[in-house]
């Protein structure tokens, strides 16, 4: 049997009806987005192998914001488990509405897993290097296999993949590409038959591999980039900070809660004993219950409303650094290729200098002659082949000057509105907290007003 948090959908294999039967215990809000990973942190017993895991359309995913009237809508939902012979995993429906020429249907359905959209991002970062790839959801840790199956973790992954999902479609190049296309597109069978083919990498980039300590040591350093690193690294520090101010005041808050909870009885049972208090105590009373369900709604909210968002906002901008380190593992292969034609050309210079001005005996002369002849002959061949390299990496590193350089601007673009967004949506969360807890102590007092009045008609 099941644990009770899981979500748990009964196979009737005779009559082939499936009755939904999902139990929810409630759960600390703290749990669920606290640790190390953003999603994997609530634990619970795996369903038996009879069993088949579902969550229909529970979540609301309207604050995702997703364009129905776009030429490229995507909606990620209806997570099921499914059994295979050798394992057990959550499949997830895709339902695309295109109006685009290249595709040949206005709306597709499919069926795919998360190591699919592991595979999807793989092709994305090969053809696109230099374009910020939308990060993922991260997968779950040895811990996290006993409670992938649970609500709170199959809901938090679904809503990542629909945030992946929908800055991939928006975006102008990423699209565009094959392989997207495809994962919208393709049967399953299809599908695994595309990605164990071999497919050529489409770009004329090469991709260096450099140690990050290199790329301290450029020779020259670019001002319009290095600014960018400078901003990206200032706007992580600050967010990582509001994160964990925001953690510590929302624990704060979830024991501010249970002392409310306990502040209430105290009213309603103090007001059985002392009759001409008892509306006014049990006023009080009840104005701390409202104010008390106002504070749990925003410690029930804190996790989808700033930790998880600015969370995942963190990691976007740690593919963005990662993108433009890549940038400067090109200017550095550039900067050495050069470094080595000057060295070369310098070596050519001096051996051409001392043919024409020796200062050594004919017989010497002649063998060092030789020597140098040699030499020459080697640089000849080789400095016209480091001159073609020279000029492919500067190429290279000017395509991939320009590609980030818009990348960049249009990622700051929806930085902004990214940003807008999880701020209004904390602010307005705010407002309402506060609102119910003004509207509930208002009432006591114009109670207690009453009462007064009413006491000081009944002494005349």
């Amino acid at each position: 049997m099941a644990s009770r948090t899981s979500a748990v959908l009964d196979v009737i294999v005779e009559n082939k009806e499936i009755t939904s039967v999902i139990k929810d215990k409630e759960t600390d809000p703290l749990s669920v987005c606290s640790g190390d990973s953003t999603y994997d942190n609530s634990l619970v017993q795996s369903p038996s192998i009879e069993s088949f895991s579902t969550i229909h359309d529970i979540e609301n995913l309207s604050e995702l914001n997703m364009d129905e009237n776009s030429d490229l809508c995507v909606k990620i939902d209806n997570p099921q488990k499914h059994l295979d012979t050798l394992e057990t995993y959550i499949i997830f429906r895709i339902t695309t509405k295109v109006a685009r020429i290249e595709f040949s249907e206005n709306e597709y359905i499919v069926h795919r897993r998360y190591n699919d959209f592991l595979w999807l991002r793989q092709k994305l970062i090969e053809c696109h290097p230099f374009c910020i790839i939308p990060p993922l959801p991260g997968k779950h840790s040895l811990i996290g296999q006993l409670d992938r199956y649970s609500k709170d973790f199959i809901l938090l992954r679904m809503k990542a993949l629909n945030v992946f999902i929908t800055r991939v479609s928006k975006h102008p190049i990423l699209s565009c590409n094959e392989h997207f296309k495809i994962f919208l597109t393709a049967a399953s069978s299809d599908f695994t038959l595309h990605r164990r083919q071999r497919h050529p990498v489409q770009q004329k980039i090469k991709t260096f591999n450099h140690d990050n300590s290199s790329h301290s040591v450029l020779k020259n350093k670019h001002i319009e980039f290095d600014k960018t690193k400078a901003y990206l690294a200032t706007l992580s520090e600050k967010l990582s900070s509001i994160e964990k101010i925001s953690s510590r005041i929302n624990k704060e808050r979830y024991d501010y809660v249970s002392e409310l909870n306990s502040y209430h009885p105290i009213f309603t049972t103090w007001a059985t004993s002392e009759p001409e208090l008892s509306e006014i105590l049990q006023n009080i009373g009840s104005a701390l219950e409202r104010s008390s369900a106002a504070q749990n709604a925003l410690v029930q909210s804190y996790c989808n409303t700033i930790g998880n968002p600015i969370k995942d906002f963190l990691t976007y901008i740690d593919v963005a650094q990662e993108t433009l380190r890549k940038r400067e593992s090109y200017q550095y292969a550039y900067e050495v290729s050069m470094d080595e034609l000057n060295k070369r050309h310098s070596e050519k210079d001096k051996l051409i200098a001392n043919v024409h001005n020796p200062s050594q005996g004919s017989t010497v002369f002649s063998i060092w002659k030789q020597s140098s002849d040699d030499k020459l002959e080697k640089l000849g061949s080789y400095i016209p082949q480091l001159i073609k390299k020279v000029e492919l990496n500067q190429d290279n590193l000017e395509c991939a000057n320009e590609s980030l350089r818009s990348d960049i601007q249009r990622w700051q673009n929806e930085k902004q509105q990214c940003l807008k967004n999880i701020l209004l949506d904390f602010v307005n969360k705010q407002i309402n907290y506060y609102q119910a807890t003004v509207n509930s102590w208002e009432y006591v007092t114009r109670e207690i007003n009453k009462q007064s009045s009413s006491l000081r008609g009944n002494l005349k």
